[in-house]
């Protein structure tokens, strides 16, 4: 970025330094978990690709103020997205997130390949050898190597590569040879400004549509990651999505005052996890230590800027791998239906054409023609078109409110058959339909007895249909315990129940054709499909 826009070394080397220094805060902050900021998981940050054409637009066009600006409304932007998860909940979905989380790894071949192509027509013969040897050894690794080789795959690979490269003439180290071990940037902070002028204008859409790219993003990577980091497969908890990219919004606003590219966080993490089987959070935290480390060893971060292509390419992909199966993983898990497989199915493919130029598109000009330039981009554009398509032509919903007590049961039963008659379905499926409302107003409804009618909370029933198939969604305020994980324990251990909200569940079970329980900060909601008999 700093040289396509005519900047100078210093402004390199703090481009540098922050970047590291940067990435390794923020990657602290998403480890931790304060209120309703991180995760609690291994979840590292890093530069975000697709803002890197428009920051060079802000530099060329209006100068650092103005890319300071920039990425702070887009940091901004991303923290109300945070909070208005629950009500963004029917776009930035599971099946939305998994689709984008394929699309990425598109956008990462791309790269890579391209790294390795540059240097094979530069006339290095031995390129694709480096780049065979990298991938051999972290594949033969994975595969079977010991726990404590598999968690140090990533790096004996890297080495074993750069090795490789320097006896065959490809790495040049003397770049590394002459850095500094200690040392920081002097003078290349450009410094704190703001700046209105027609560039921010001009480019404030692009970078708001950024905001919300790089937030899909996230959620795809924390969904992602949180089906990798438990022994047992467990719901996914939308608060830790939630303060994932609430944590990426204030990381963000440190790298809008640093004058640096917005950073988001890192799919291939799913990867690492998955070949040496370590997730705990003090990975998380060791990972951050050392990016903030690297920011103060000039000579460690040349070393790494400096890899040769080929031992990236070889290096990643193993990472593409994983993360495109871990991707479509989510996609099969949530598309529960054809609507949404065509929907990830299409959104993937036109993430695709765009990204590989399969078709010349027409001129939009270079700033919108940049973005249609990304795969990342248009593929995510057209998940959420057709994900509004399909809500905004769906059938009326129909709504039910009242206090969260059981003694709503009888004019929730009023309500339900009234749904029932409204769509001309039998006895039966009303039958059913009744008895899945009760089960989950017993599950759901508070245990004391002794709370006052106004200190209850609120239950509001959604109603639709897709076909013979009908839905349900309770929404109530947030508790800790996730009824789809209830459920699942007691289908995987056969669990003997006692009292009433455990036979609830039993029942709940059986009635059921699926159960999601998503949970947020300010509202949770138990979605309930039901099948005909």
């Amino acid at each position: 970025m700093v040289k396509a826009s005519g900047g100078d070394d210093s402004y390199l080397a703090w481009m540098i330094f922050a970047t590291l220094a940067t990435i390794g805060m923020t990657t602290l902050l998403q480890v931790a978990r304060i209120g309703r900021m991180g995760t609690g998981l291994a979840l590292p940050m890093r530069t975000s690709f697709i803002s890197i054409p428009f920051c060079i637009m802000a530099l060329v066009d209006g100068g650092p103020a103005t890319l300071t600006t920039l990425v702070l409304v887009t940091a901004a932007f991303q923290i109300l997205i945070s909070r208005w998860l629950f009500f963004l909940r029917r776009i930035v979905t599971p099946l939305v997130g998994g689709t984008v989380l394929m699309i990425v790894t598109l956008s990462l071949a791309s790269v890579v390949f391209d790294l390795l192509k540059t240097e094979t027509e530069s006339g290095r013969a031995d390129t694709f050898m480096v780049a065979l040897a990298t991938g051999i050894v972290i594949v033969v690794l994975t595969l079977r190597g010991s726990a404590a080789l598999r968690l140090w795959a990533p790096i004996i690979c890297i080495f074993v590569g750069c090795v490789f490269a320097m006896v065959l003439g490809i790495y040049d180290f003397e770049r590394v040879t002459q850095a500094e071990w200690v040392g920081i940037p002097v003078g290349g902070w450009p410094g704190p400004g703001l700046a209105f002028g027609t560039a921010f204008w001009t480019l404030l859409p692009a970078f708001l549509f950024i905001g919300a790219t790089i937030s899909i993003q996230v959620n795809g990577d924390v969904i992602a990651v949180q089906q990798v980091s438990w022994r047992q497969a467990r719901a996914i908890d939308f608060r830790r999505v939630q303060g994932a990219i609430f944590s990426t919004g204030v990381g963000n606003l440190i790298c809008g005052i640093a004058g640096i590219v917005p950073n988001v966080t890192t799919g291939g993490i799913v990867s690492f996890i998955q070949i040496t089987g370590a997730a705990s959070r003090n990975v998380g935290y060791c990972i951050g230590g050392i990016f903030l480390a690297l920011a103060f060893l000039p000579k460690v971060s040349v070393f790494f800027s400096n890899l040769p292509g080929a031992v990236i390419a070889g290096y990643f992909v193993v990472v593409i791998g994983f993360m495109f199966v871990e991707g479509a993983r989510t996609v099969i898990r949530y598309g529960t239906d054809r609507s949404k497989i065509l929907i990830a199915g299409v959104s993937f493919w036109v993430g695709a054409a765009f990204e590989y130029n399969l078709f010349i598109p027409p001129d939009f000009g270079p700033l919108w023609g940049t973005m249609f330039q990304s795969g990342v981009t248009t593929g995510g554009v057209t998940a959420i078109i057709l994900t509004l398509f399909m809500e905004l032509t769906d059938p009326r919903r129909m709504r039910f409110r009242s206090q969260l007590d059981i003694e709503a049961l009888p004019e929730l039963n009023a309500f339900i058959a009234k749904f029932s008659d409204r769509k001309g379905w039998d006895s039966d499926m009303t039958q059913r339909l009744s008895m899945v409302a009760e089960e989950a107003l017993l599950t759901l409804a508070p245990v004391d007895e002794n709370k006052s009618l106004g200190n209850r909370q609120r239950l509001v029933v959604i109603a639709s249909s897709d076909g013979p198939q009908a839905e349900l969604e309770f929404i109530v305020a947030t508790s800790e315990e996730n009824l789809e994980d209830r459920i699942q324990q007691h289908q995987q251990y056969n669990l003997e129940t006692s009292g009433e909200r455990e036979v609830s569940l039993r029942l709940l079970r059986h009635y059921a054709s699926s159960v999601r329980h998503q949970q947020y900060h300010e509202m949770e909601i138990v979605t309930i499909r039901v099948d005909p008999a």
